[in-house]
């Protein structure tokens, strides 16, 4: 996966796309002590990355009466009251702008960093479905977001990943498809901060090496995240373990998270595929936009409409 943190594209060499903040464009710094990032790689990262996934709708199939194969399922006037989106501005309004210009309703420039008019467009909208009953509920939470799912009030919504595994582990039968129009992608890594130096700087640099080592990537696996060096990963993961969650192919065993709760039975495969499957498929970057400022205070009307 380094090949999107490094250059932004697949290993192939095909771009991904640029929508939102794609991890590439907050890698570099252009000099040691420069506060703006690079174009480009340099000799200076502003990060050392750690994981990567990409997240699309978690869906009750056992109370749809149909597949939920695009974004505009979650506006969908035949699911009024059944859906719910994530209550955070900077996900929320993606996964929103997704389902608006899946549905032909908005389009945008650029759905990872939105124009005033663009977020009043979507924020607005979302306020009138609000009003009119169409969202069950805006959740907070990965236990909120699996709560909904299980109590069945809810049989679409925003979801994250380590939300899909829970709800599995206990035994709900969850959908995380790999929609027609792509994912909503994130990626995160770990910094150091500038005036750390001597035996904490050296503590900082020993913890960044850990988390690249293996275990950790193996960790967050069993959640259904990536790691940014799967290649680690791969050492401590299971065959079998390691054939479902990156390779896409169907389990041969009884699959496990992190609580050894069984999440996947033999036949069973990942919504999505590959990792490439899936990473290589992503629509929209999270990011804070540049009018972040505002779009907190338009999401706050959002909340209290």
């Amino acid at each position: 996966t380094l090949s999107v943190f490094v250059s932004g594209a697949r290993p192939d060499g095909e771009p991904m796309s640029t929508q939102g903040t794609p991890p590439s464009s907050v890698q570099y710094l252009e000099r040691a002590d420069s506060t703006m990032f690079a174009a480009g790689a340099t000799d200076t990262i502003a990060m050392a990355p750690h994981s990567i996934n990409a997240d699309t709708l978690g869906v009750r199939p056992d109370l749809t009466d149909r597949p939920i194969e695009h974004w505009a399922e979650l506006i969908d006037p035949g699911l009024a009251g059944r859906v719910a989106l994530i209550g955070i501005a900077d996900s929320g309004i993606v996964d929103a702008a997704m389902a608006f210009e899946s549905a032909g309703e908005i389009t945008y420039g650029n759905k990872g960093d939105m124009t005033r008019d663009e977020i009043d467009r979507t924020v607005e909208r979302l306020i009138e479905l609000k009003r009119a009953g169409h969202f069950h509920a805006f959740w907070q939470t990965i236990e909120q977001s699996v709560e909904l799912l299980a109590s069945g009030d809810v049989v679409v919504q925003s979801m994250w990943s380590p939300a899909v595994i829970e709800a599995r582990a206990r035994g709900i039968v969850v959908d995380y498809p790999g929609l027609a129009e792509g994912y909503r992608g994130w990626a995160a890594g770990r910094g150091i901060m500038r005036h750390v130096e001597g035996l904490k700087l050296e503590a900082a640099y020993e913890y960044l090496n850990w988390l690249g080592s293996g275990w950790a990537g193996s960790f967050i696996a069993k959640e259904g995240y990536y790691s940014s060096v799967p290649e680690t990963a791969k050492r401590i993961l299971k065959d079998d373990e390691w054939a479902y969650w990156y390779e896409g192919r169907p389990a041969t065993g009884e699959i496990t998270n992190q609580r050894r709760a069984i999440v996947a039975r033999p036949g069973d495969s990942r919504f999505g595929g590959a990792m490439w499957d899936r990473l290589g498929r992503i629509a929209c970057w999270n990011t804070m936009m540049g009018e972040n400022a505002y779009l907190i205070e338009r999401w706050g009307e959002l909340t209290s409409a």
